[in-house]
């Protein structure tokens, strides 16, 4: 008996994403073949304890076996799991977590020729909003595994040179400190000497030398 993990489970480009694709293979098995909880679940590869409660939420919504024709996968899984099965109360929706093949096939369709991103969004059920943002992730490269991992956007701005502010105030002139060697001994000048007042200092020494 061949078992849910070799079944064909290869998607095509126009299938949705279901969660649970094995729900209706486990209720045929059941209703149609009288396999038991157990045996389902080793049939399938799934835990009895899902096998279980799937059948008991299939009995809690009232559908009949075999299924009506307008239940799709899609529709038979939302409805199956939209309660919870303790307290019978609807379960708040939760963002799902698309996976990454979803993604990118939802992107590449997007973007075949004559593609209208709302009615393929409606027919997948997702937010036509966020087959816009897959497709430009897909076409600057994000969505490509290697890409995505720590691969955030930085944006580098300029530093600021800070203009240095005039205080109106001239610059004091240097410091300067030199010697003199004159034939009647040496002469050292140290303080704030302009080299105008340097260059008078010494024409006056050698004229009186002469």
């Amino acid at each position: 008996m061949d078992t849910f993990t070799n079944m064909d489970t290869t998607v095509d480009r126009n299938t949705p994403y279901i969660s649970r694709p094995w729900i209706t293979t486990a209720l045929s098995l059941r209703f149609n073949d009288a396999l038991t909880y157990r045996e389902i679940a080793e049939q399938l590869n799934i835990s009895t304890s899902a096998t279980h409660k799937m059948f008991k939420r299939f009995r809690r919504t009232g559908i009949n076996w075999p299924l009506p024709e307008d239940y799709t996968p899609e529709r038979l899984d939302e409805e199956l799991y939209a309660f919870n099965l303790e307290t019978n109360l609807p379960v708040k929706k939760r963002r799902p977590d698309w996976p990454l093949e979803f993604k990118i096939r939802m992107a590449e369709l997007s973007l075949q020729p004559d593609a209208c991103v709302a009615q393929l969004a409606r027919e997948h059920g997702v937010n036509d909003n966020l087959v816009f943002n897959w497709r430009n992730l897909h076409r600057q490269g994000l969505l490509d595994p290697a890409t995505r991992a720590g691969m955030i956007p930085v944006m580098v701005e300029p530093f600021p040179v800070p203009v240095r502010q005039s205080s109106g105030v001239p610059d004091s002139p240097p410091v300067i400190s030199c010697k003199l060697t004159l034939p009647g001994g040496t002469l050292s000048l140290t303080g704030p000497v302009t080299p105008e007042l340097l260059r008078a200092l010494v024409s006056e020494l050698r004229e009186s030398e002469v």
